[in-house]
């Protein structure tokens, strides 16, 4: 875990200004959604002066909390809950994957059950390995999925709003207009029934 740790902190790291400007947007607003994010548990790296530092991963995690935002419309609360808990997925995976690719494997010569017994243990964490990242691809599938179809709903609900409004101002417009000629003809009535009394 000590390793993983280490990779974390070697890591690339950026300042907000930069990260705000990568997105094009403010640096307040880069705040608050990291606020945001963290009301909901995702961790932030912090330097000595307790700044976030972001790492490729957040930045990553701060442009998809910018498309399904921005672009999809859907609410920041909602957008958040979903980066964070895909985030804690991939996270556990990663950190899972660093600690068996890191931890050290020794082959003793002499004893050569244990040698082939390592052997299969490697072939079988190769296995896994390529299982995890299809899963991962097919999970990142699923999401894109997921995003789209969500996008679709809402913009089928706005049009459904939109005519449903038109619809009911085209109703009142009709009732008005039925109103007005329902009162021209009664006045017109009446004056048709003066002349005809005369």
């Amino acid at each position: 875990m000590g390793d993983v740790i280490e990779l974390v902190a070697r890591e690339r790291t950026y300042s907000g200004r930069e990260v705000a400007e990568m997105l094009g947007i403010g640096a307040s607003t880069l705040r608050k959604w990291s606020m945001l994010l963290e009301q909901h548990g995702y961790w932030f790296l912090r330097d000595s002066q307790n700044r976030r530092e972001y790492r490729q991963l957040d930045v990553s995690c701060m442009k998809r909390f910018y498309r399904l935002t921005k672009d999809q419309l859907i609410p920041q609360e909602e957008a958040a809950q979903m980066i964070v808990s895909q985030t804690q997925v991939e996270t556990t995976r990663n950190e899972t994957a660093v600690a068996v690719a890191l931890a050290p494997v020794t082959h003793p010569a002499a004893n050569e059950d244990a040698l082939e017994a390592l052997e299969a243990i490697d072939e079988k964490l190769h296995a896994l390995a390529l299982h995890v990242k299809q899963q991962d691809e097919n999970q990142q599938a699923l999401l894109a999925r997921l995003e789209k179809q969500e996008a679709y709903i809402r913009t089928s609900l706005k049009e459904r709003d939109r005519h449903l409004t038109k619809a009911m101002s085209d109703i009142m417009a009709a009732k008005v207009q039925l109103a007005k000629m329902q009162d021209a003809e009664r006045k017109t009535s009446i004056w048709h029934k003066l002349f005809r009394l005369n």
